[in-house]
């Protein structure tokens, strides 16, 4: 009887240890399975995403601060804040102590990389406009109702058009 009682005593722990271990959701140690390139309006992020057991992880970082969000880690824990918005200087402090020499002659080398310093100035207001937009659709998923983040998005979107065809146009030259 003792070791009939004994046994059971035994089995009903090992089933008791196994169900817990079964139970973890842990992805430690884990196989990565697939990495995936992640695009969000055409930006390519540095960071692949993953697929672990069927299931694809995004990189929360990178996307988060894609969106416009500080992205900070406390212990186990990952918190996406709203940045503070950046004080730029007037325009009367950058144009502080600007003098104007005489004017250059542009040489075909000099037009062509003027155009190429335009395309370079259009490229970063896309990158820009880019994050404002993300932010923005960021925004109007948590407050979908809001009609002020709805319009500027579409203020957004039409810039980023306008922008496009201002490329567009400086590479035809």
């Amino acid at each position: 009887m003792k070791k009939l009682a004994a046994g059971f005593l035994a089995g009903a722990v090992l089933m008791i240890g196994t169900q817990a271990i079964g139970a973890s959701t842990s992805l430690v140690g884990k196989t990565i399975q697939a990495e995936y390139t992640v695009n969000v309006y055409g930006k390519k992020l540095a960071v692949p995403a993953i697929v672990i057991d069927g299931k694809s992880y995004a990189p929360v970082r990178a996307i988060g601060e894609l969106a416009g969000y500080k992205v900070s880690l406390s212990g186990k824990t990952i918190s996406l804040d709203e940045k503070e918005a950046a004080t730029l200087p007037s325009l009367a402090d950058r144009n502080a102590g600007i003098t104007m020499g005489p004017v250059p002659t542009l040489t075909p080398d000099s037009a062509a990389a003027v155009t190429k310093g335009k395309i370079k100035a259009i490229d970063s207001k896309i990158d820009a406009v880019v994050d404002n937009i993300l932010s923005t659709s960021s925004k109007l998923k948590a407050d979908p109702d809001s009609g002020d983040l709805k319009d500027k998005l579409e203020q957004y979107k039409a810039e980023y058009a306008d922008l496009l065809q201002q490329k567009d146009a400086e590479l035809q030259k």
